[in-house]
């Protein structure tokens, strides 16, 4: 019988994708055949430890959701809240592209995303406060199991920097590599909830 004090939660990054090496915060693009062989071999070939999964909407994500829940008969989610951040005019180009176009903001991003607005993008605070609006909501929707949530890793960096209360200049020092997982434990008791990260982008 499951401990129902006790939340499994796997943050799963997508796999590679069609786009390539570009920002595709909100863009929608198809996992590559790489992405996907990868993402099978590593998940598709016994039993999974998963009771339900949660997916960003994006096709990089429900792709892959929707062949996994399927494959093992798992209830699945799809959640808005755990989209990308919107990177406006970046969305599309190459980091090399950006940095030709704007310098000085890419330089200041790479110091603290937080503190920078590509034009026409999402604040970091309205993201934030979306993506910690889910996690807030993963261990009372799922008490007591195990979810797989596959999103992307700029919303894995901020759970993580809410979770281990890293500093918003510090966030993008935390390597979220395409088909990696993150495991996390939520436990709730009479105290409060105490969360614990068990292995980091394996």
């Amino acid at each position: 019988m499951p401990d129902n004090s006790i939340t499994q939660i796997g943050l799963l990054q997508h796999g590679a994708v069609e786009a390539g090496d570009v920002f595709c915060g909100s863009l929608d693009t198809s996992l590559s055949k790489a992405g996907w062989k990868h993402l099978k071999h590593v998940f598709g070939r016994s039993k999974p430890q998963w009771d339900a999964v949660v997916t960003s909407p994006k096709t990089q994500c429900a792709e892959f959701s929707e062949w996994f829940a399927q494959k093992y008969d798992l209830p699945l989610v799809r959640d808005e809240r755990l989209r990308e951040i919107h990177l406006g005019a970046w969305e599309g180009c190459t980091p090399q592209q950006v940095l030709q176009s704007f310098p000085e903001q890419l330089a200041a991003w790479w110091l603290n995303p937080a503190q920078v607005i590509p034009a026409g993008g999402e604040s970091f605070g309205d993201f934030r406060a979306r993506v910690l609006d889910a996690w807030a909501d993963m261990p009372r929707a799922w008490r007591g199991e195990r979810v797989l949530v596959v999103t992307h890793a700029g919303v894995i960096r901020t759970i993580l920097a809410h979770v281990l209360q890293i500093p918003d200049e510090r966030m993008l020092a935390l390597n979220i590599e395409y088909g990696s997982l993150t495991h996390l434990r939520v436990l709730r008791d009479r105290g409060g909830e105490w969360v614990s990260l068990l292995s980091h982008a394996c």
